[in-house]
C-alpha cells in the first residue's frame, strides 16, 4: 500500500488523496510473470505419449496457481490443475483418461501434460495458461503428428488390354507422405498417387501406380517417406523376363510364324511316334510358372505366420512344424491358428492364383480381409471376414455359415482362386479337372483383401504358391459346381 506523506497539508487534502489511492485497480489482469513454452513445434508419433511443457519466468512456484491446457478455446480443456489437484469435470471427451499432469517442478514454476497414445486428431496448436487471482499469462505450443506407414507391396501386372503397370500400396501415413518411384539404374519413374483417408484414425494408404512403357525395365523400386521423418520406407522389385517376351523383342520378328509351324509339325510328329493316348497329367507348379508369363507370384508374409508354421526364405511354400518357434509377440502374428497370410493386397480387379495343395491332409485356404483379428482363435466365416475353403479328415467344406459339404469329382491337388473384387465374388476350382467347386457371390468387402491359408495337423508336407497373380480378362476356367 502507499504511503501518504501530507507534511503542511491539511487534514481533508490528505483524507482526499488516501480515498483516491485506495481506488485506484491494484492490476489490469496481467501478470508481472510470463509463460514459455518449447521455443519450436514439437514432433509426435502416432501411438506414442508426448509431453507439453510450459513454464513461468521468473521461476516462481506455479503451486496456487490454476493451470490450463487447451486447444482452439477456453472451454476445449485438454487438461486442468486447480487448488492443487486435475479437475476433469471440463475436460473434453476425446482426452478422457489420455492425459497425466506432471508436478514435479511445479514448485518452480514447471508443469507438463502428457498425452497418451497420440492420433492423428490431436496435431495442431495448443495453449497453456498460468492465472493467480486475477492476473493470468498464457504460451502456444504447435504438436506436430507423424504417422509412419506400413513397409510398402509392390503389385505388378501385365494384360494384354492394359498393358503393364505396378501398384506400390502401404498404410498408415500422415500427413501426407512423398512417394518415388526409380528403376534399377536410379532413374526417376512417373506415377499416379492417390491417398485414402480412414475416418476412424484419420491416416492415410497410399495407392500409387507406374505404367511400364520401357519393356527393358529389369526392376523397380518404391520409395515413401513422411515429411516429418527421416525414416523412409523402400521395397525393390525384380522383374521376371518371360521367355516369350525375350524371343519377341528379339530381331526374330520375320521370321516366327515359320519358326511356330516348324515346331507344330515336330509336335505331331512326336505324338504320332511316341502314341501319346494316355490322360495327361496335372502339370507341376514349375510347369505353370512356365506358362503364366505375367505378374507376380504371391508371396507369404513371415511377419503374420504363425510360430507353428515356417515359411520358406523364397517365401512359396509354408510347412507345420512340432514344436513352435520363439517369436517375438507382434499384433500382424497369428499367435493361436497355424495361419498366415500373403503380402500382396488387392482393392480392386479380376485376380487369379493357385495353390499347390498335394497329398496333405488338412489345410485351409481362400481370401480375408487385411484387418482380419490375429489374436486367440480365428473365427472363420464370412460374417467375421474369410471367404475359404477347407479340407480336413477327408471331406471338403466351403466356409459358409453354416458350412457347405463339398463333393468335388477328383481329390484336390491344385486348387486355383479367382477374386472378382469389383463383381463381388471369390471362386475355387479344381485345377486337375478344370471344375468349379465353390464360389462366394453377391459380395461387398469393408477394405483391402489378401490371400490366407491355415494348416491344420502336423502333416510335414507344404502347401505351395506356384501360380503368379495375373489380372484375368473376361473368361473363367471352364466347368462348372
Amino acid at each position: 500500500m502507499a504511503k501518504i506523506h501530507c507534511g503542511n497539508a491539511s487534514l481533508p487534502s490528505c483524507l482526499i488523496t488516501f480515498i483516491f489511492l485506495q481506488f485506484l485497480p491494484h492490476g489490469n489482469g496481467k501478470a508481472d510473470f510470463s509463460v514459455l513454452g518449447p521455443p519450436g513445434p514439437l514432433l509426435a508419433i502416432v501411438g506414442q505419449d508426448k509431453s507439453l511443457p510450459c513454464k513461468l519466468s521468473p521461476n516462481i512456484s506455479a503451486e496456487g496457481m490454476e493451470l490450463k491446457w487447451y486447444r482452439d478455446h477456453l472451454f476445449s480443456v485438454v487438461h486442468m490443475y486447480k487448488n492443487g489437484e486435475d479437475v476433469y469435470e471440463e475436460q473434453m471427451e476425446e482426452y478422457q483418461g489420455r492425459t497425466t499432469f506432471i508436478r514435479d517442478h511445479i514448485a518452480r514454476g514447471e508443469a507438463t501434460v502428457t498425452i497418451h497414445n497420440i492420433t492423428t486428431f490431436d496435431n495442431g496448436t495448443y495453449h497453456c495458461l498460468f492465472k493467480e487471482h486475477t492476473s493470468h499469462s498464457e504460451a502456444t505450443l504447435w504438436l506436430k503428428v507423424a504417422g509412419l506407414g506400413s513397409v510398402p507391396r509392390i503389385q505388378v501386372a501385365d494384360t494384354q488390354d492394359k498393358g503393364t503397370w505396378a501398384d506400390c500400396t502401404s498404410a498408415g501415413w500422415f500427413p501426407e507422405p512423398q512417394v518415388e518411384w526409380r528403376d534399377l539404374r536410379g532413374q526417376m519413374m512417373p506415377a499416379m498417387t492417390h491417398f485414402l483417408v480412414s475416418a476412424t484414425t484419420g491416416l492415410l494408404t497410399v495407392m500409387s501406380r507406374v505404367v511400364l512403357q520401357d519393356k527393358a525395365v529389369e526392376g523397380l523400386t518404391c520409395s515413401i517417406s513422411n515429411p516429418l521423418l527421416p525414416e523412409r520406407k523402400v521395397v525393390a522389385h525384380h522383374l521376371a523376363a518371360p521367355l516369350f517376351r525375350r524371343f519377341l523383342s528379339m530381331e526374330w520378328r520375320p521370321v516366327l510364324p515359320l519358326i511356330l509351324i516348324a515346331l507344330g509339325l515336330a509336335t505331331v510328329a512326336l505324338v504320332c511316334v511316341f502314341g501319346k493316348h494316355t490322360r495327361e497329367e496335372p502339370k507341376t507348379c514349375v510347369e505353370k510358372e512356365a506358362e503364366d508369363e505375367d505378374g507376380v507370384s504371391p508371396s507369404l508374409d513371415p511377419d503374420t505366420s504363425s510360430p507353428k508354421l515356417m515359411v520358406s526364405e523364397d517365401q512359396k511354400n509354408v510347412r507345420r512344424l512340432l514344436f513352435e518357434q520363439d517369436l517375438p509377440p507382434s499384433s500382424r502374428r497369428f499367435d493361436q491358428d497355424p495361419c498366415v497370410l500373403a503380402q500382396e493386397q488387392f482393392w480392386a480387379g479380376r485376380y487369379y492364383w493357385e495353390v499347390e495343395v498335394g497329398d496333405r491332409k488338412a489345410w485351409i485356404l481362400g481370401v480375408c480381409l487385411e484387418s482380419l483379428g490375429r489374436e486367440g482363435r480365428i473365427p472363420k466365416s464370412p460374417k467375421h471376414g474369410l471367404w475359404a475353403v477347407e479340407f480336413y479328415k477327408k471331406k471338403f467344406w466351403a466356409l459358409t455359415y453354416p458350412r457347405t459339404r463339398l463333393s468335388p469329382p477328383q481329390p484336390f491337388r491344385l486348387v486355383g482362386v479367382l477374386l472378382d473384387c469389383d463383381a463381388g465374388e471369390i471362386s475355387f476350382y479344381n485345377v486337375t479337372c478344370g471344375s468349379l467347386v465353390y464360389k462366394f457371390s453377391g459380395l461387398a468387402f469393408s477394405g483391402p483383401l489378401k490371400p490366407f491359408f491355415c494348416l491344420w495337423t502336423h502333416d510335414p508336407r507344404p502347401l505351395t504358391l506356384c501360380s503368379v497373380v495375373t489380372e484375368t480378362q473376361d473368361t473363367e476356367p471352364s466347368g462348372g459346381p
